[in-house]
């Protein structure tokens, strides 16, 4: 198999691994993006399975475009899979914190954001999101490429965030260790982490009852409550109550023979016993088929 090493064209084969173009694949059956990029962009031979081009794709990504989904997907088999226990640590992805989106989230008995900063990214905005991922978590790791480590060094390195360099050889070097961050947490920031259900909750266990008032003050109110409670112990209520946003079926998913390229999206996308079957029916499948028949669908209409 062949791939272009036409940079603008890889950047359009990454576009495959997205949970977007998964949840089409796996719950739409829509296979025309990924054959038509594939089609395109590389030289597949006979008797190729979906499975094979994929992992060339992303061997590919790998080497020569380490865009935003190979971080997250290495974390995910690097950090959650072999540092961490499926039972006791969950992954966020895009978690919004105040006015931030952090790329991602591990929760266990402390929460630890990972902020990607690829060779691609500018830095910009990270004094920013730094500043908002202190008000709620233990621990915040800059995860980037050796093209930032000197900056990074010498604007953090008397401060508590840590860094770790994704290596040439994709292995997770930490640079700089994270320190605790726990006299900066705030309240406020913690508590517009929950939905309504979990800060109910939450309220009702710890003061053993909800307040009383109409429906548009309820969150007025019990925001008002949680100030009561010691920020530190309101801190390790809230990661608690995060960690029920598991995946629906940790063990399906350790137990599954999900290919390393697809982890993250396999995780992100939390798929049924039913959509792991499909998705492995797909990858099974012969590309140069698929591409075939994609083609002359393309030709009839």
């Amino acid at each position: 198999m062949e791939i272009t090493k036409n940079i603008n064209q890889i950047r359009s084969l990454a576009q495959i691994f997205s949970t977007a173009n998964f949840k089409k694949i796996v719950r739409d059956k829509d296979y025309f993006d990924t054959f038509y990029r594939v089609d395109r962009y590389t030289k597949v031979k006979e008797g190729t399975t979906n499975l094979q081009v994929l992992n060339q794709i992303y061997k590919s990504l790998l080497c020569n475009y380490k865009n935003e989904y190979v971080y997250k997907n290495i974390l995910i088999n690097k950090l959650l899979l072999k540092k961490y226990s499926l039972k006791s640590t969950i992954a966020l992805n895009e978690f919004k914190i105040a006015n931030s989106i952090a790329d991602f989230v591990l929760l266990n008995g402390e929460a630890r954001i990972y902020e990607i900063k690829t060779e691609l990214d500018g830095l910009e905005k990270l004094d920013k999101q730094l500043s908002d991922y202190e008000k709620f978590a233990d621990k915040i790791y800059i995860v980037t490429s050796s093209k930032h480590i000197p900056n990074l060094l010498m604007k953090y390195y008397n401060s508590n965030i840590g860094i770790i360099e994704l290596t040439q050889r994709n292995a997770l070097k930490t640079v700089k260790e994270a320190k605790n961050n726990t006299f900066t947490f705030k309240h406020d920031t913690l508590f517009k982490t929950l939905r309504k259900d979990e800060y109910i909750s939450l309220i009702r266990s710890y003061f053993k009852y909800v307040p009383d008032v109409p429906n548009t003050q309820i969150f007025r109110e019990c925001l008002k409550m949680s100030k009561k409670i010691d920020i530190l112990e309101f801190q390790k209520l809230v990661v608690q109550k995060l960690k029920y946003r598991n995946i629906s079926n940790p063990e399906v998913f350790k137990e599954r023979q999900i290919p390393e390229s697809l982890k993250h999206i396999c995780y992100s996308l939390d798929f049924s016993e039913a959509e792991y079957q499909q998705l492995e029916y797909f990858l099974s499948q012969k590309s140069k088929i698929c591409i075939s028949h994609m083609s002359e669908v393309s030709n009839l209409s």
